[in-house]
Parts: C-alpha cells; sequence; structure tokens
C-alpha cells in the first residue's frame, strides 16, 4: 500500500524542451535555460565546468596485495572512458552530468545490469521529466518518458547527483538562486542590442514647435519618416542627417548609455554571475587574474571549483555502481594530475624530484610524456643514497676507532 504520506518532488513549468528545459524567474514570464545560455558569461562558466571535469579520465580502482590497481577487467573502465551507451561518447555523457547539475539542479542517470549484476549501460534522463517520491527509508524515480510500468525505478538503479539540497531530495539550480542577476544582465544586453538598432538613437518625442500646430494623421506621419531615417532595417541610415518635418523639435526622454552605466553594469553582469557558478572572472575572459603563472591559476580553479562538483560526481557514482560488499576493495577517482599542464622547465624538475624518492619509475615518466617506447630496466625505482641520518654516521665512526670520544654537544 502506497505511503498517503509519501512526498512528490516535481518541476513545475510553463514550457518544457525535450533538450534544454525550462526555467522560471520571480516574475510571471518564463525564462529558458536556452535563454540564459544566449549570456555569453553562463555559456563561458557551463562550458568551461563541464568541457573540465569531461576532459578528466575516470577511473575505476580494485585494492590488492596491499596496493590499488585500475581495474579493467569489470568493463566499467569503458563505460566512464570510452562508451556509456551506444549512441553518446565518454566526453559528451560526463560533460552532460555537470550541464544538468548546473542548468536543470541534478543528473539522472539509469543504470543497466545483467541478471549477475553486471553493468552493461549508463543512461542520461532528462531531469525534466522526473518525478522524484520517497516513501519511509526509500526513494523512487518515475520517468514520464518512458511506458508506464518500466518508467519506475528504485534508488539503487539511478545515479541521482545533485546541485543543491535542503533536505537531500528536491534539487535547486544554480540558475534558480541566480534568477535576479540574470534577469538583470539580460535586460542590460536587450537594453544594449536595441540601443545599437536603432542607429544609437535615444528614444525621444517629436513635438511642435510654439505656434505650430499638427493633427493626428500629420503626427503619425512624422513619426514613420523620422524612423524610418534612423533605422538601417527600414533602409535608413545609422548616424545619418535627419530632417525633421517645418514646426517640429526632438526631445529625448530616455537616459543615454554613459548616464546609465551600461559599460560598467554589463562588467559587474560578469563578475556576478561568476559568483554564481563559482568560477573566477579571468576565466571567464572578464579581467586580469590574480595569479602570476597560469599553472597557479590552473591550480587555483581545481582547487576551488573543480573539487566540488568532482567529490560530488566521485560519491555518488561510487555508492551507486559499486556494490556495498565492494566498498572496502574498490575507489572511484579522477585523474587530476593531467589537468595542470605545466611549462617544459618546471615539469622537468617535479619528474626529477619524483624519480629521486622513487615516486616515478623511468618508464612512468616516459609514459607522461608521450615518449614511443620503454626502455629496458625502466620499471624500476631508484632513490638517493648520498643524505644518511646523523646517527648512522656516528656510528660508523665509534666502529672505526673505537678509542675515539665523539663530542655531540652543540657549540
Amino acid at each position: 500500500m502506497k505511503n498517503p504520506l509519501a512526498r512528490i518532488f516535481k518541476r513545475s513549468v510553463d514550457w518544457v524542451s525535450g533538450i534544454i528545459g525550462t526555467f522560471s524567474f520571480r516574475s510571471a514570464s518564463s525564462f529558458s535555460t536556452i535563454k540564459a545560455t544566449k549570456l555569453s558569461t553562463v555559456y563561458r562558466c557551463v562550458s568551461l565546468l563541464s568541457d573540465s571535469v569531461a576532459s578528466l579520465t575516470l577511473n575505476p580502482y580494485i585494492y590488492k596485495d596491499n596496493w590499488k590497481y585500475i581495474n579493467y577487467e569489470s568493463g566499467l573502465f569503458n563505460l566512464l572512458n570510452v562508451q556509456p551507451n551506444s549512441w553518446m561518447s565518454a566526453f559528451i555523457f560526463k560533460k552532460l552530468i555537470v550541464v544538468n547539475i548546473l542548468l536543470k539542479g541534478r543528473a539522472i542517470i539509469l543504470i543497466t545490469r545483467t541478471n549477475n549484476g553486471k553493468i552493461t549501460q549508463l543512461t542520461h534522463l532528462d531531469p525534466d521529466y522526473i518525478t522524484v517520491e520517497t516513501q519511509g527509508a526509500n526513494i523512487y524515480y518515475i520517468y514520464t518518458l518512458m511506458p508506464e510500468g518500466k518508467n519506475r525505478f528504485d534508488s539503487s538503479q539511478i545515479i541521482d547527483v545533485i546541485n543543491h539540497t535542503t533536505d537531500g531530495v528536491e534539487a535547486k539550480s544554480t540558475l534558480h538562486y541566480a534568477a535576479d542577476s540574470l534577469g538583470i544582465a539580460y535586460n542590460s544586453e536587450q537594453h544594449a542590442s536595441n540601443f545599437w538598432a536603432s542607429g544609437g538613437a535615444l528614444a525621444g518625442i517629436l513635438r511642435p514647435k510654439d505656434g505650430a500646430s499638427m493633427n493626428s494623421k500629420q503626427a503619425t506621419a512624422a513619426k514613420s519618416s523620422f524612423i524610418s531615417q534612423i533605422n538601417s532595417d527600414l533602409g535608413g541610415s545609422a548616424n545619418s542627417v535627419v530632417v525633421l518635418g517645418d514646426g517640429l523639435e526632438y526631445q529625448p526622454i530616455s537616459v543615454n548609455p554613459k548616464d546609465s552605466q551600461l559599460l560598467e553594469s554589463r562588467q559587474f553582469n560578469v563578475i556576478e554571475i561568476c559568483r554564481f557558478f563559482n568560477v573566477p572572472p579571468a576565466m571567464a575572459y572578464s579581467e586580469t587574474g590574480k595569479f602570476g603563472t597560469a599553472e597557479q591559476q590552473s591550480l587555483d580553479f581545481l582547487n576551488s571549483s573543480l573539487m566540488p562538483l568532482i567529490e560530488k560526481i566521485e560519491n555518488e557514482m561510487f555508492r551507486k555502481l559499486f556494490l556495498p560488499s565492494e566498498w572496502n576493495t574498490s575507489e572511484l577517482k579522477f585523474d587530476t594530475e593531467n589537468y595542470l599542464r605545466l611549462d617544459a622547465t618546471t615539469r622537468a624538475a617535479y619528474y626529477l624530484s619524483m624519480f629521486q624518492v622513487g615516486g616515478y619509475t623511468t618508464n612512468e615518466i616516459r609514459d607522461r610524456i608521450n615518449a614511443p617506447f620503454p626502455v629496458k630496466g625502466g620499471n624500476r625505482a631508484f632513490i638517493q643514497v648520498n643524505l644518511q641520518p646523523t646517527d648512522a654516521l656516528i656510528s660508523e665512526q665509534t666502529a672505526i676507532n673505537p678509542d675515539a670520544k665523539v663530542n655531540n654537544q652543540v657549540k
């Protein structure tokens, strides 16, 4: 029997795109995510975050003999990094995870398993057509685009990566919280577009001079003539000389872009949107970065912007892709090392330091620099032996000359 107190969360929208979806501001007007992504800053932030995560390899690990190895045998590696389903590449699959998180509040992925539990396919479901239903401690997902009877899934079949939530069930997108700022930014872009479309002319009124008069027909004709002369779409020329009829004068009634601080407000809108998406403005091409090198900027972006998304995706996918009995012997991690593209000098110093402490072998370094072949004996690890503990040196000195007295007192 269905729990009568079950809570059901479903998006309420005025219009739904089967591809992108919708979003509404607090006003009554509908605002689609297509409209939001027409803002260059929103498009840049979403593309930057999603492409950055999609470019990372997601490795499943297995622990054996006190070490962890990438698990190629289960087939999960190929699903996550080559082809999760027959119509989508792994890059697009991982990119859509982040896009749906940011624009729709959650990413919903259906897990297809064989009878013996092996995962064979991962499929994105459109969050706009998902109803999340809770019954006691159980969570169910109803997907309205699938035939009834086959559209109800329990939580073990669904990977649900949530953007922001207050109860673990209902999700809110970044667009939801940035609604007011996006509205201001969009109106600023529209104002700029209308200003240039009008040939840079300000809104105003044509009025008769003192002592002159005209009827409504003459007023309509004067208005049409004035507009056609300054609007290039109507055959006129922007910034051209306008000839007014006898007895008419033009009086602007709108604020010019300088007085309305149009450029300043558009610049502020970029920074404000970047705050909501947790992206440094420099990465959105808004201002000069605060770091001296590209490596420092990339490291800051990785730690501040990408890591929260990465941890969120890793944690949810790990607990759904692996059985509870595998949790202690498995791991799922993005490989973030290749994201930091170091310059040649820094890379050489890094590899040398790692080689000297046995962190990398010769062939591991050759693999990372895309050398054409490994070298014989290159899988052995080496450490420097020219440094020894001071007590070892003292012991050796005593062994050579037992009668010698070593003064350990600091002078």
